[in-house]
């Protein structure tokens, strides 16, 4: 009897501990918790961001592809112009913000290598991408800025010359849609050490002010440029804490600018609206579209940047 009892606890106590380690190998999913686990948003948010962060011009179809694994159906999140290289590895979550149970925007930190088209006539196979005549040369305005990385450049392959690697910081709208983390909006660059996932907005801050979008687009052009500067002290709202691409890209052009009708009852002083910007990475290694929600704060007849945040489109 004592032989038999002792048998069925070995067999109950590997049975457990089966069951145990199954569940540490298996995959977590959202329907495994009430909410999306962390590890699971700090793992997807890690791979879109590797998979955002790398191209190579000879290559846009697979990119493409790539992507559409990452995206929400008949969502556009390809921001890349289509031109350079640039290739991302190192990975690592910064801070996630929760907007409910299922979606959250996450920051991830990435060490990108960029490279620009080789124009050694000596070369042994001719540059797949030239870039815009004014942008010739490896002397860009880029130069040797953004967070530089400890890694030495990789041998350049045919064709490119690669650059030493340096740091970027991207936030990554995700939501849980049909049991898979998918994005909502295109990711963007933002400062270290992150950005803050955009307040709810209320219905009369979805409508457009056309003549406060007029009003307003040479300063939000300026607020801007001086986010991918640093040179934020003269557009800074007062306690406003922004953190910008510390020269890390350069601003091409303000794409668009959409400016918001005030909501009822709030401070004629505080509006909001969303920007599209153009990017382009150091050493002229390809171009970044990419969508901020900013809020403005008027101080003396002036308004000046309270906040940036990214776009995250509407959730599923």
């Amino acid at each position: 009897m004592a032989l038999t009892a002792i048998t069925v606890l070995t067999i109950l106590g590997a049975v457990d501990v089966t069951v145990t380690v199954a569940g540490w190998l298996r995959p977590l999913t959202s329907t495994s918790t009430p909410g999306v686990a962390d590890e699971v948003l700090d793992g997807v948010a890690e791979g879109v961001a590797l998979d955002y962060l790398s191209w190579d011009a000879r290559e846009r179809e697979r990119r493409e592809q790539v992507l559409r694994r990452w995206t929400l159906p008949g969502r556009a999140v390809d921001g890349w112009d289509g031109q350079g290289r640039q290739s991302a590895d190192s990975a690592t979550v910064l801070g996630r913000v929760r907007q409910g149970d299922e979606q959250a925007v996450v920051t991830v930190r990435v060490r990108v290598v960029p490279y620009a088209p080789d124009e050694n006539p000596e070369s042994s196979e001719p540059s797949p991408t030239q870039p815009p005549p004014e942008q010739s040369g490896s002397s860009s305005s880029t130069a040797g800025s953004g967070i530089p990385a400890a890694e030495p450049a990789p041998t350049d392959p045919p064709g490119w010359r690669a650059y030493s690697a340096r740091w970027l910081v991207v936030a990554i709208p995700l939501a849980e849609h049909g049991g898979h983390l998918l994005l909502t909006a295109p990711p963007a660059l933002i400062g270290e050490p992150g950005t803050a996932a955009p307040e709810s907005v209320s219905p009369g801050q979805t409508v457009s002010d056309d003549r406060f979008t007029r009003d307003t687009r040479a300063a939000v052009q300026s607020f801007m440029d001086a986010f991918a500067t640093g040179d934020l002290d003269f557009v800074r709202a007062p306690r406003a804490r922004i953190a910008s691409l510390q020269r890390a890209a350069t601003l091409v052009e303000l794409r668009q600018w959409r400016g918001m009708q005030s909501s009822p009852g709030s401070p004629p002083d505080q509006r909001m609206g969303v920007a599209t910007v153009v990017w382009r990475v150091a050493e002229n290694a390809g171009q970044l579209t990419c969508a901020y929600r900013l809020s403005l704060h008027r101080q003396d007849d002036r308004w000046l940047l309270a906040g940036i945040d990214i776009d995250t489109g509407k959730a599923p």
